[in-house]
């Protein structure tokens, strides 16, 4: 899971699917300066069994009981394919941190504070290579071009809404930051114009495009995924599949599905291959292809405060 750093997070892990979010695609970052650091850090060491809590609000950073690989995930701003050299610990051994933003610092910030936190307590030292590497090919599965039931166009008047509130949001983005999305009546219910919603074994969204479908695959397969469907525009989906540990979103992948069935998920539901090709008229075909990575050069246990 890529959490966005533009927006103040709240996300607790609890063994449960992820509720429906507000998205507003396409909306580039304001320049950060790559020295900002967090004027106060405390690190402890974490609980092994306790709740894994992340909280980011103005002017503070907060993480609970957060295996590191989550947190290094989150300052790369990459996946586990495009990450190499982690060492073995670092998804099981867990901290706590509260760091404390210099005054006026917007929230666009926290990923590059939270990358020179790593860098000042962690010793991360890093550089990027290109490799060739296994990917897939994403491709409509039917020879005649026809999808499937569950991957169809948005609507026109859903793409002028978030056409709209793209606009808006540039428009104030001088003014305090966007305006609030409209507010979700029922985060389990169906999902309206400019959703989406993502968890072990579901993800769906209202007016997403490939180019914003193809990261979620990526994480999944633990590949990168280069789009090779032709499909242009935005479509609304629904992808529902079992679920395994080895391709466990995100979050969920680092904590492990402990051999429970969530809430919600169909333990006879296809595997994501079957889904894939049923339920979207997609699949995936291996390939090899250049893949930009982060190579670890160096990464150590904290100091403790």
């Amino acid at each position: 899971m890529r959490m966005q750093s533009a927006a103040v997070f709240v996300i607790t892990v609890v063994p449960v699917l992820a509720a429906a979010q507000q998205f507003l695609p396409g909306l580039p970052g304001a320049p950060v300066d790559p020295n900002t650091r967090y004027e106060v850090v405390v690190i402890k060491p974490g609980g092994a069994g306790g709740m894994v809590t992340l909280r980011s609000t103005p002017g503070h950073f907060e993480a609970a009981n957060v295996p590191l690989g989550l947190l290094l995930r989150q300052a790369l701003q990459k996946s586990d394919y495009q990450i190499v050299g982690l060492p073995g610990w670092i998804d099981s051994e867990r901290y706590s941190i509260r760091a404390t933003m210099p005054e006026g610092t917007p929230q666009t910030a926290n990923t590059t504070m939270l990358l020179n936190l790593l860098k000042d307590r962690f010793q991360l030292v890093t550089h990027s290579e290109t490799r060739e590497l296994p990917i897939f090919n994403l491709v409509i599965a039917r020879t005649d071009g026809r999808l499937g039931p569950d991957l169809k166009r948005t609507p026109s008047g859903c793409v002028a809404t978030i056409e709209e509130r793209i606009a808006a949001a540039k428009a104030a983005a001088g003014r305090g930051g966007p305006p609030p999305l409209p507010p979700l009546d029922n985060p389990n219910g169906p999902l309206p114009c400019g959703f989406q919603r993502r968890g072990l074994g579901v993800a769906a969204g209202s007016g997403r495009t490939m180019a914003d479908f193809v990261p979620y695959l990526a994480d999944l397969v633990s590949r990168a995924v280069i789009d090779k469907t032709g499909l242009t525009g935005m479509y609304d989906f629904t992808l529902k599949y079992a679920p395994e540990s080895a391709s466990a979103p995100g979050i969920l992948k680092l904590l492990g599905t402990g051999g429970f069935t969530p809430p919600g998920v169909d333990p006879d539901a296809p595997s994501l291959a079957t889904a894939l090709q049923e339920q979207l008229g997609l699949k995936l075909e291996g390939a090899r292809g250049p893949v930009e990575v982060i190579v670890i050069d160096k990464f150590e246990r904290p100091t403790l405060d």
